[in-house]
């Protein structure tokens, strides 16, 4: 690391880092994490990690406490009803054994935390996807939200808007993977596996390749096949920044990576912040460069710290861990490979290559069957050239081909340094600690450490030869060993010239050590130890009145809107909601509903900034007779705008339990819609706690599946980086991704340029109607996607007939598989 000097100090955040097992714990500890994160065998967002039992709490809080960190405990996926008393149960552990904090998705789990355990701190996860001030007011206004994890597609920008905007602490990723999807908005493993990302289970389809279909052909992109699949972040240049936007966390992301990535990055993001600390601008050493690369790296970007670039995000050449790139190519030998380095001193390149080495051969194929092995001899050809050879049979020499890119994807002395980092155990932030010592000749000895003190209980005797000293005092008070603590300041009243044995000394500190982490330990109280049954209770006292079934109706065009509002009078959908990609057509939509006498909602879109309330303000300039809400953001803004226009919240609410319903129902929704990771047995619990008169269940659509800021019209149909420049091609080319099985799933963009990635397939929770009727719900929605104005009429027929009772559900099942070329499932409902 080299630096130099920069302006005046600032609060540095602290550096919070992940552990999978015990192995990361100690190597996050010993190269200088403030804090870690880390998850129990259940109700965490990396289920693949090894992650810790529940048992272990105590053992691992008194270890991290012990060395001066922070332990928050990741408690961060959706919580379905019937397991609210699993929760209890962890909510109980958890404040036991003083876990500094617990990192939260589900808005109801975090309204019980508080009511059981008000003094346990509540982080919103990222998976809360909290993007602007007002959704972020609200998690802390009604839930009293410690802290929250902001959304990774925010920039430097965004986050000082957001900053100066609320009072809440703001933690932000600096370094690690990037979900290509908002966290907490993908149901692409959900839709396509039964494996729900809100659920810890995400199946990586992001990292999978996909062909670009443009118009019905598919378009050659050369070498380019994962076009979903980010860039690492690695944003060790903007620490400065990010501290001065009052950012009071750093967080590296990787609870499935390996103890020597975890030390490599503490270490660096360990050494960015004591830079930023002592006034100094931070630029990284090439050995910590290699280090960061070598453990774990996709190739480094900035993500959307610095802004959106979408030809930078994604290179789209391979979706995994590379490592260092050291050359390509040049020629091929029966025993060996000759490599040409890049334009850089051969020593360096050269130099990095050692036997034992692990390397691959990178043809730039999809999927392709990579040749690969570990270093036998490296031989210096030339400046910039390097002979590499290998044992007989390791690698493949014939399946290799000249202008192959060379990468070391493993490096045992790298592996054997990082391990040697973390292997004694040592305490590398100590908690400054004054003390005072009265000691008068007659009376009690009495020593303060802080505020904690202690005595000797025998009077002082007079010293014949040494009597105690200031100098002799600090000597012995100051020995705190392994422990968390160093002595700052030592005020001494002395007088008489006392005697004091250095073992009494000895034994007053360790008392008082030994009571300062008694201190760190204390648990949190469960004040309220039956508030989930209280919660309940209140919650299943309020019923509606039951009402007639009706069918709602969402279309995205102007024509699907002409199509249903010429729909007999039988089949009319109670309510039509707009969810276009241009809100500009708004305006001319609700007129037209308006001229039928029909009810109208406009859709939000599923991802507001802090700014962009122009997309809002629109919304409600159309005057429409309700809105469809997707997100914390939209519902503060309309209650506060707009206090008495209706307001449906959507899926992606993710509403899971009947204490995130009463959440919502309490900020006036009027109807809302079950999380789509719900299958039928939880759906069906959640109905029998919580009134079904207030859920609209989508029994139709096209699941969307990721929801992005990143633009693949952008990336693969232009040169430009953002809308200013990309020419708008999502105006002029429809767009499929073709996965891997020959499934066509459709690209949409948003009016704030995102795209969403919908299911090829339509699911239809048809089956389901008579049950769901049967438990009270008595509202259904339909949802269309690029289905043609004739296409219309048939899909709503099926549907209205089997919500009145007019038609059988298997029935209707066969005759949508009729009408749908690619086929109709009975979605997520259908899964356990």
């Amino acid at each position: 690391m080299s630096a130099v000097a920069t302006s005046t100090s600032r609060r540095v955040p602290e550096l919070l880092a992940p552990a999978g097992d015990w192995d990361a714990m100690r190597a996050a500890v010993a190269n200088g994490a403030d804090a870690v994160y880390f998850g129990l065998d259940n109700f965490n967002a990396r289920h693949r990690a090894t992650n810790f039992r529940q048992d272990d709490l105590p053992q691992i809080m008194a270890y991290l406490h012990a060395h001066n960190v922070k332990g928050f405990l990741t408690f961060n996926t959706l919580i379905f009803s019937d397991e609210l008393p699993a929760a209890v149960d962890y909510i109980r552990s958890i404040s036991a054994a003083g876990v500094d904090a617990v990192i939260v998705q589900d808005l109801g789990l975090a309204w019980l935390i508080k009511t059981m355990a008000p003094t346990l701190h509540v982080h919103g996860s990222t998976q809360m996807t909290l993007t602007e001030p007002r959704g972020i007011e609200f998690v802390r206004r009604v839930l009293g939200v410690e802290r929250v994890v902001l959304a990774r597609e925010l920039s430097i920008d965004d986050i000082k808007r957001i900053s100066a905007a609320t009072p809440m602490e703001l933690e932000v990723f600096i370094h690690g993977a990037l979900c290509v999807a908002y966290s907490g908005q993908c149901l692409t493993s959900e839709a396509l596996g039964g494996r729900s990302a809100n659920r810890g289970q995400c199946a990586q389809a992001c990292r999978l390749p996909y062909d670009l279909i443009v118009d019905g052909r598919e378009k050659d992109l050369g070498d380019k096949a994962y076009l979903l699949s980010p860039q690492d972040l690695a944003a060790y240049a903007l620490v400065d920044d990010l501290a001065a936007c009052g950012v009071v966390s750093l967080k590296i992301e990787g609870r499935l990576k390996s103890a020597h990535y975890v030390a490599a990055t503490a270490q660096t993001y360990r050494a960015a912040l004591d830079a930023a600390e002592a006034n100094l601008r931070f630029h990284i050493s090439n050995q910590q460069r290699a280090d960061l690369e070598q453990t774990f790296s996709r190739g480094f970007t900035h993500g959307f710290l610095s802004g959106v670039n979408h030809q930078r995000l994604v290179a789209a050449r391979f979706p995994k861990s590379r490592g260092r790139k050291i050359g390509t190519v040049t020629r091929i030998t029966p025993r060996s490979i000759e490599v040409h380095l890049p334009a850089k001193p051969a020593a360096s390149a050269a130099g990095e290559l050692k036997p034992g080495d692990g390397i691959v051969f990178d043809e730039g194929h999809p999927e392709q069957d990579e040749q690969g092995g570990r270093i036998l001899a490296v031989r210096q050809k030339s400046r910039d050239t390097i002979e590499l050879e290998f044992r007989r049979g390791d690698v493949n020499l014939a399946a290799i081909s000249v202008g192959a890119i060379v990468w070391k994807t493993d490096d045992p002395a790298l592996r054997k340094r990082l391990e040697h980092s973390f292997s004694r155990d040592r305490v590398v932030h100590r908690t400054p600690v004054d003390a005072t010592v009265r000691a008068h000749v007659g009376q009690l000895l009495t020593i303060r450490f802080g505020d904690i003190e202690v005595r000797w209980d025998r009077p002082l005797e007079r010293a014949q030869k040494f009597p105690a000293t200031k100098e002799m005092l600090r000597e012995q008070l100051a020995r705190l060993g392994d422990t968390p603590f160093e002595l700052r300041e030592l005020t001494c009243d002395l007088a008489g010239g006392p005697m004091i044995p250095k073992s009494v000394l000895n034994d007053l500190r360790r008392q008082a050590v030994e009571q300062l982490l008694r201190r760190r330990e204390q648990e949190h109280a469960i004040i309220a130890p039956n508030a989930l049954n209280e919660l309940r209770t209140s919650i299943a006292n309020c019923k509606s009145q039951i009402t007639n079934p009706q069918t709602h109706l969402l279309v995205r065009t102007l024509d699907q809107l002409d199509a249903a509002l010429a729909l007999d009078h039988d089949l009319r959908p109670s309510t039509i909601y707009c969810d276009f990609e241009d809100v500009r057509r708004y305006r001319e939509a609700v007129a037209r509903c308006n001229a039928a006498k029909m009810p109208v909602a406009l859709a939000t879109m599923r991802i507001v900034k802090p700014h962009e309330d122009g997309w809002l303000n629109q919304l409600l300039d159309c005057a429409p007779d309700a809105v469809l809400v997707r997100n914390l953001a939209a519902l503060s803004f309309f209650a506060e705008r707009a206090p008495h226009l209706p307001l449906i919240g959507d899926y992606a609410l993710n509403i899971a339990n009947e204490l995130t319903a009463q959440i919502f129902a309490d900020q006036n929704l009027i109807r809302m819609v079950p999380s789509y990771d719900l299958n039928w047995r939880q759906l069906a619990a959640m109905l029998s706690r919580f009134d079904p008169a207030r859920f609209e269940c989508v029994v139709h659509q096209h699941m969307p599946m990721f929801h992005m800021e990143h633009c693949v019209f952008a990336h693969v149909l232009s040169e430009g980086k953002d809308y200013r420049d990309c020419g708008r091609p999502c105006e002029k080319h429809e767009v499929d991704l073709r996965d891997r099985v020959g499934q066509p799933h459709p690209l949409i963009p948003d009016a704030g340029c995102r795209n969403t990635v919908f299911n090829a397939q339509s699911q239809s929770a048809a089956e389901f109607i008579p049950r769901m009727r049967n438990l009270g719900v008595r509202h259904f929605r339909v949802e269309l996607l690029r289905e043609k104005s004739h296409e219309v009429a048939p899909l709503i027929k099926r549907y209205a007939d089997v919500v009145a009772g007019r038609s059988d559900a298997k029935t209707a099942i066969r005759s949508l598989r009729v009408l749908n070329q690619l086929g109709v499932t009975r979605g997520t409902l259908d899964r356990e």
